[in-house]
């Protein structure tokens, strides 16, 4: 077994059976969370705690600065990195996140369609001055794939896939389907668990997670990057909540409307999350709140599901 594959929504338990297979097995943690490579972003991520990493040693956080910029290339080198280093040392590497792309990347090698510079000139000024909402309204009429995976706001993922329809011929949807089948190989001793849990529950528990993570200092944690001469529009400040709190502590939205803001759209990236993750055929689901969750993962493990 080369290594193990933890994924599903965010705030159904993906850490926490991770730390407790590890110490099961002798493993080390590969974060596969594009929010927690950031170096002061704590709280918010739901970052491991210094006694967690003292428990097991986790690898990709506080790898960037938040005014850097990641991409999924860039981060598959570390990861890479990262296992190379858990597998000499004798033991084996858990890659836990809900990330899909990034963990896409890892394990089935960068999705990467080389376009002629002068071609996306010519596209990206055919779009100058069309509205969001119009483009959106393209790709759903063109890329149903993309649509399911790409928020209605996200206008620079919402160009890229009308930009690879336009200048391939074959939608982005396709590009990710041949990868993967292309990529099928290089899956080979990768051990791959999902948990999962019924979608008012998990909205419930992201509702009760986002309002204790205020109560631990969420904005505390914000207020002190700003304080340091942070941009809010840094990168690391664009990460999933940050704007909301930034609001809040500029005083522009009161505690509830920042939390429920957040709880909200928590929740949809937990939808977009489980709509990437279910096409992963290798992923053995479990239930996360079985009573003996882990039990059934160490049985999933004996049986080599996924190799």
């Amino acid at each position: 077994m080369k290594g193990i594959v933890i994924v599903g929504p965010t705030a159904v338990g993906k850490s926490s059976l991770g730390m407790r297979l590890a110490e099961k097995i002798g493993g080390e943690i590969v974060s596969i969370d594009s929010r927690q490579i950031y170096r002061g972003l704590d709280i918010g991520t739901a970052k491991p705690t210094s006694e967690e990493q003292a428990r097991v040693k986790h690898h990709c956080i506080d790898i960037l600065d938040i005014t850097e910029k990641s991409n999924a290339g860039w981060f598959t080198d570390r990861a890479h990195e990262a296992m190379e280093k858990i597998r000499g040392a004798g033991k084996i590497p858990l890659l836990v996140g809900g990330s899909g792309l990034y963990l896409r990347s890892v394990t089935r090698g960068l999705f990467d369609v080389e376009l002629d510079p002068s071609e996306r000139e010519g596209f990206e000024k055919g779009i100058e001055g069309i509205a969001t909402e119009e483009l959106y309204s393209r790709l759903r009429s063109s890329d149903q794939g993309s649509v399911s995976r790409i928020h209605e706001n996200d206008r620079y993922r919402i160009v890229r896939a009308l930009e690879v329809l336009e200048l391939t011929g074959i939608s982005l949807s396709d590009h990710f389907r041949r990868q993967r089948e292309d990529g099928s190989a290089g899956m080979a001793g990768l051990v791959w668990i999902g948990l999962d849990m019924d979608r008012e529950q998990l909205r419930a528990r992201i509702a009760r997670r986002t309002e204790e993570m205020y109560k631990a200092g969420w904005p505390e944690e914000v207020s002190s990057i700003l304080s340091r001469g942070a941009d809010p529009s840094c990168p690391g400040l664009q990460a999933l909540g940050y704007p909301e709190t930034v609001r809040f502590v500029r005083g522009d939205v009161d505690v509830r409307s920042a939390t429920g803001r957040i709880a909200l759209l928590t929740g949809q990236y937990a939808k977009r999350q489980m709509t990437w993750f279910r096409k992963e055929p290798e992923v053995k689901w479990l239930d996360a709140e079985q009573e003996d969750l882990l039990g059934t993962a160490l049985n999933v493990l004996d049986r080599g599901h996924g190799t």
